[in-house]
């Protein structure tokens, strides 16, 4: 570091004094905690520390006076002057004492002395001397005062409020002498700041000076510029920093460095001789400021303006280390440091860039500034802990630049050999740019390189490490500062450098994530640049997963910053390195090829089950590419979200340069409306792929795309069986349409898509029609849900029954959702497959309902049918009660003739049921009676509808060569819109289907294409016309036949209960009526004692009738058990009868309510009727109910049931009225 200035203090010892108080003095320097005071603008300067040099002028008081330098401040003058005197007694002091104090302010170094100084006088009193040891102490306390000390000050102390003479005693207590010294201290401070203040007051006032002369006529601006550098600048800056305020000093040399700036940059500098810069004079910078000849230079104006420009930056670097090492804190040393880092990067730049534009040898130029820059980079090496404080980043970033600097003039050194560094568009700020083309100066270069230049400019290979070292200090140096960009950049070169080494590890080490980041920043160029040196080293390294993908980014978005050579080169890297992967790696499509896929699905020409995608590749790159395959998925925008693939055929795909139609197949039949969801190339393994979900709007009828069948294709439709039994386990049929399609083996594959139910395809069975084909085929079921079947002829139906089971507490719901996989090989050896959604209705269509009406030896049974779909009607073709080995039914008439049913008009059959006479039947000795079996045979209107509908579509389309293919999604669609008038329909016979609403159609139109006018001509065509319903024939494969099992009621017991009209005399009613007691009376009923029929009289109101209950019982349809004697056993049950008449219409006398056992014999019970109105009236009612706890099974047959009685008003009075006229 620069050793800090100090201030002089020049003393005067004629009488050796010195040698007695110089250890006093000393061991209090340096000064401390001084303060300047200056006029606005200044603030108050504190000093800290400030260093005095003792100069002893003893020796040089008899010279002469020495001529001052022109430059105020350059001769290193005293602030302060000491003289030093001892005197023992007055007469002495008058005698010579006196006298040598005046000789002394005599001399011109006071009196004359240019650059202002204070005084003092030190009177020195040694131990033992007679003023200090005559008398007592009072006496010479008095002595003192009136002595020597007082005469001095009365004869020069300039004022009184001054005083300028400091008494020094010897031997004093070391208390009081630590207070005479802190005195002269104090007063040593005071008088070096005042001569200081004076000092700089003269030197501004010098400047005003200088200022005002400029209208002064014949004012020259070369000798303004240095008068006042060395006044106003020079003068002042050496006095600041002779007192420490080294900031203050700095600053002005700041200005003057300021104002040359803008004179040199508006050509206005003209007093310098020449430019300078010899090799002779490229001596060390830091030193020039020491150089006292360089000062009368610039004031003879002799001075070069490269030498000038350097002796600036020499005072300002010199202040800076002064600050550096007087620093308080190492953060303080930091910024200063710093602050000089960047003054040499601005002093450098600007310097070289004048120099070698004034025509200087541009190698030249480059070997100072490296030299300047390693002295600087010397001077300000300090200890870690500074660089590790607060000012790391800034100290870092500065020694970073520096280094730049450095590197950029090794780097034009390095030119003359023709070594160059390829920085990847990255070009750091070249200090020599502004340089003509041509070096004016021609200089032995070699002669004068910096040592470590040499060393670096030996050989190219030192030349690469020399720059690769100083690129890595200045990548450490960034690192430290958080400048990431700065660090990545200089990765970057780091790496280009080994990559020219053809070290490829360390250059992929290097560039890491850096190509990508520069990417991101968008440095597109330089991105570039980076990514192609990454991939060719990787690829020499043979790592072709990486490197591969940096060549498809490089193609993908690159592709503008690269020429057509390097273009091809890369696609056929690419292609080579597809092979060498282990593993799959997917990348991007959409930027490498632009591909188009058509919107319509079409079906395949042939006889087979295949779909074709057309898709249009454009290849702008101009090598062909072979691909292993393209595969197109569609995807379903709305509902199962099912997908479909599209591949291309054959083993391999080339696409030429430029358009390529590629025709893409599936065999994989899944109907349905699709957009397109992703598109693959594959190459090896390698998978490019667009994913195009979200790109396109769903809702977008242009973006959609319909996969149908068409009439051949292979199909699966589900419906419930024909025959359906109550008592038996639930199923459905999966129906499975071969079409044209020879199979030589299928598996199919049913789940149930509706919550709660499953499918139990274990217990599975299959059927084939035609019969010829089910002798070659065979059925196995396989794991899961699937059913493997064997050879099936073409048109054929297969059959397969299928179980389902519903969850434990869950409802069963109206429908069943199936979703059914046909995974098929047909004799000519292709593979498909077919995925459909089903929908089967499982609830039954039909309601019945019975009421049976028992009588003594027959059973009428009623049953009603109607529809349980409230909206829905049923034909019920027939109606059969079938009887058992037990019973035998009779059946009425109309059974077999169709009927409408609907919710609320029911059909109506009625049977009767009696027992048969042969024994019951016996299985393991007890009896098993069956239940007889209601079939009911019934389709539903909706049912016909649909079918007379896809026949008639298909009848027409049939005949259509250009439509006939799409008869089966037509068909599919219209069933999905189909609202249908069924009442209507079952009265008339003719189906309306309504306005042919267009955008109803518009995804089926849209997957017709071309033929989409004659297809909308047809359905309007189609629309416009009601359909008349087929024959009845063509519906039997839609009658289903409901089995429902039904049981006889089983009773203990029937009664049969009669009112008989019993006149007499067949019943002798006054001995029965007159009993008063409640007794039942049997009588035997003869046909002999017949009673007379209520019909075939007439009663009178008030006309007692008398009436013959009659109750009786039988077993006939009571359980038939295998012991007789069971069957003979009677229930022991007491019942109850009771009439049952209305008050305002009968009048019952006699017994009206008893008891009564259930016996083999007739029970007769006598009352009387008395008839209370006239008319048809219905004979009363009579019930029988147990009397007991016990539930007996019993039926009641009224014979009398809604039997009436005529009843007139008695007419033996009659009353005529007349009136006349």
């Amino acid at each position: 570091m620069t050793t800090p200035r100090s201030v002089s203090i020049a003393y005067y010892d004629p009488y050796n004094v010195q040698p007695n108080i110089v250890s006093d003095i000393r061991k209090r320097l340096p000064l401390h905690d001084l303060r300047w005071v200056s006029s606005p603008p200044r603030p108050i300067r504190s000093i800290t520390q400030l260093y005095v040099n003792l100069v002893d002028e003893t020796a040089s008081a008899t010279r002469a006076r020495p001529q001052q330098h022109q430059i105020p401040g350059l001769l290193d003058t005293p602030y302060m002057r000491i003289l030093l005197v001892r005197c023992e007694d007055n007469d002495t002091y008058r005698g010579s004492v006196r006298q040598a104090i005046r000789d002394w302010f005599a001399t011109a170094f006071v009196a004359t002395q240019r650059d202002s100084t204070e005084w003092l006088i030190f009177y020195y009193v040694p131990e033992g001397s007679s003023p200090y040891t005559t008398g007592t102490a009072a006496t010479n306390a008095l002595r003192l005062k009136a002595g020597v000390i007082d005469k001095i000050r009365a004869d020069f102390n300039t004022s009184s409020k001054e005083d300028r003479c400091v008494l020094i005693k010897d031997g004093i207590d070391q208390t009081e002498a630590n207070k005479v010294w802190d005195d002269a201290i104090a007063r040593l401070r005071d008088g070096i700041m005042t001569a200081f203040a004076k000092r700089v007051q003269m030197y501004e006032q010098q400047a005003k000076k200088l200022e005002l002369q400029k209208s002064v006529p014949g004012w020259n601006f070369s000798t303004y510029f240095v008068m006042k550098a060395s006044f106003a600048c020079e003068g002042l800056a050496l006095s600041f920093e002779n007192v420490s305020l080294l900031e203050d000093a700095l600053t002005q040399y700041d200005g003057l460095d300021e104002t040359f700036m803008q004179l040199t940059k508006d050509r206005t500098v003209t007093f310098f001789q020449d430019v300078g810069f010899t090799p002779e004079s490229q001596h060390a910078l830091l030193d020039r400021d020491k150089d006292t000849n360089v000062r009368h230079q610039i004031l003879q104006t002799e001075i070069s303006l490269f030498d000038f420009r350097c002796y600036l930056f020499s005072r300002q670097a010199s202040l800076t280390l002064l600050l550096i090492s007087s620093a308080l804190t190492p953060s303080i040393a930091a910024l200063r440091i710093s602050q000089l880092l960047f003054r040499t990067r601005k002093f450098v730049s600007e310097t070289s860039k004048m120099l070698v534009g004034l025509g200087k040898n541009r190698q030249m130029v480059a070997n100072w500034v490296y030299s300047v820059i390693q002295e600087v980079l010397d001077a300000t090496e300090v200890q870690p802990a500074v660089i590790q404080g607060e000012g790391t980043r800034d100290v870092a970033e500065g020694r970073a630049e520096v280094l730049l600097l450095a590197r950029s003039a090794m780097e034009e050194l390095a030119a003359r050999y023709g070594w160059q560094i390829e920085d990847a568009g990255m070009d750091d700020i070249n200090l020599l740019d502004s340089a003509p083309d041509a070096d004016v100066d021609d200089v032995d270069v070699d002669k004068f390189l910096h040592p470590k230049l040499k060393r670096a400019l030996a050989d190219e290979v030192s030349f690469m490490n020399a720059y690769f070292e100083i690129t890595d200090a200045a990548r450490s140096y960034y690192e430290s500062a958080d400048r990431t960009r700065s660090v990545d950049k200089l990765r970057a070169q780091m790496a280009i450098i080994k990559y020219r080494q053809h070290k490829y590890d360390e250059t992929v080490k290097l560039l890491a994530s850096l190509p990508q980041l520069y990417s991101n920043q968008g440095w597109d160029v330089i991105a570039t640049d980076l990514f192609l040196i990454s991939a060719d080293s990787l690829y020499h390294l043979d790592r072709p997963e990486e490197y591969l993908k940096i060549f498809l980014q490089l193609l993908t978005n690159r592709a503008h910053n690269l020429g057509t050579d390097l273009i091809s080169d890369i696609c056929r890297r690419v292609l080579g390195a597809c092979d060498k992967l282990e593993m799959t790696m997917n990348f991007s499509l959409a930027p490498l090829f632009v591909t188009t896929v058509s919107k319509l699905v079409r079906v395949s020409a042939e006889a087979d089950d295949s779909f074709f995608l057309s898709a249009e590749v454009f290849n702008h790159f101009e090598v062909e590419w072979v691909l292993t395959s393209i595969t197109v998925r569609l995807i379903e925008p709305r509902g199962m979200k099912r997908s479909v693939l599209f591949r291309s055929q054959g083993e391999s795909v080339k696409l030429a340069p430029g358009r390529n139609i590629m025709e893409l197949r599936t065999t994989h039949n899944v109907p349905g409306t699709y957009q397109v969801d992703n598109i693959e190339f594959t190459i090896g393994k390698l998978v490019l792929s667009e994913d195009l979900t979200g790109v396109k709007k769903a809702a977008d009828g242009d973006e959609m795309l319909v996969m149908y069948q068409q009439p051949g294709n292979l199909d699966v439709r589900l419906q419930t069986p024909a025959v359906m039994r109550l008592d038996k386990p639930k199923r459905i049929v999966i129906l499975v349409y071969t079409g044209w399609n020879e199979l030589e083996n299928a598996r199919i594959t049913a789940r149930s898509a509706t919550t709660g139910m499953r499918l139990d395809m274990d217990q599975a069975t299959a059927t084939v029609v035609p019969k010829a084909s089910e002798d070659n085929m065979h059925v196995s079921h396989s794991s899961g849900s699937q059913v493997e079947i064997g050879t099936v002829a073409r048109d054929s139906v297969v059959y397969i029954t299928v179980p389902y089971i519903a969850e434990p507490d869950r409802p069963i719901p109206k429908n069943l959702q199936v979703r059914a996989h046909v995974e098929y090989k047909t004799t000519a050896g292709e593979y498909y497959s077919l995925s459909v959604s089903r929908q089967v209705s499982i609830s039954l269509s039909t309601d019945v309902n019975v009421k049976d009406l028992f009588k003594r030896d027959a059973l009428f049974s009623k049953f009603s049918v109607t529809s349980a779909d409230p909206g829905g009607a049923l034909r019920v073709v027939a109606g059969e009660l079938r009887g058992t080995d037990e019973y035998e039914v009779a059946t009425g008439r109309g059974t077999t003739t169709p009927y409408v049913a609907i919710a609320n008009q029911a059909v109506t059959y009625a049977y009767r049921v009696t027992r048969r006479a042969q024994k019951e039947k016996q299985v393991n000795g007890h009896t098993a009676p069956k239940p007889l079996e209601l079939r009911i045979r019934y389709r539903r209107l909706e049912d016909e509808v649909r079918d007379t509908i896809s026949r008639t579509i298909h009848d027409k389309l049939k005949d259509r060569s250009d439509l006939e293919k799409y008869s089966v999604v037509v068909d599919h669609h219209i069933q999905g819109l189909l609202r249908c008038d069924l009442v209507r329909y079952a009265f008339l016979d003719k189906i309306a289907l309504g306005e042919y609403l267009q955008n109803q159609w518009s995804d089926v139109l849209s997957a017709i294409g071309k033929n989409r006018d004659q297809m909308d001509a047809f359905l309007r065509d189609f629309y416009s016309a009601d359909i008349d319903r087929h024959a009845t024939e063509t519906f039997d494969s839609l009658t289903k036949e409901l089995v429902i099992p039904v049981e006889v009621p089983k009773l203990q017991v029937l009664f049969t209960v009669e009112l008989q009209y019993a006149p007499p005399p067949v019943l002798d009613f006054p001995s029965l009526a007159n009993t008063g007691e409640c007794e039942q009376k049997d009588v035997e009923t003869t046909r002999e004692l017949q009673p007379y029929a209520f019909s075939d009289k007439v009663f009178y109101i008030g006309q007692p009738i008398p009436v013959i209950v009659r109750l009786t019982s039988s077993r006939y349809w009571a359980a038939r058990s295998s012991s007789d004697a069971d069957a003979e056993q009677l229930p022991s049950t007491e019942f109850i009868y009771e009439i049952d008449a209305k008050s305002d219409t009968w009048l019952v006398s006699g017994q009206r309510k008893g008891l009564f056992a259930v016996s083999e014999k007739t029970t007769d019970l006598a009352v009387l009727l008395v008839p209370l109105r006239r008319g048809n009236l219905l004979l009363p009612t009579v019930e029988v109910r147990p009397c007991g706890p016990d539930a007996i099974a019993a039926e009641v047959e009224y014979v009398n049931n809604a039997e009436s009685v005529l009843v007139l008003p008695e007419a033996s009075n009659v009353l005529v009225g007349a009136e006349a006229s």
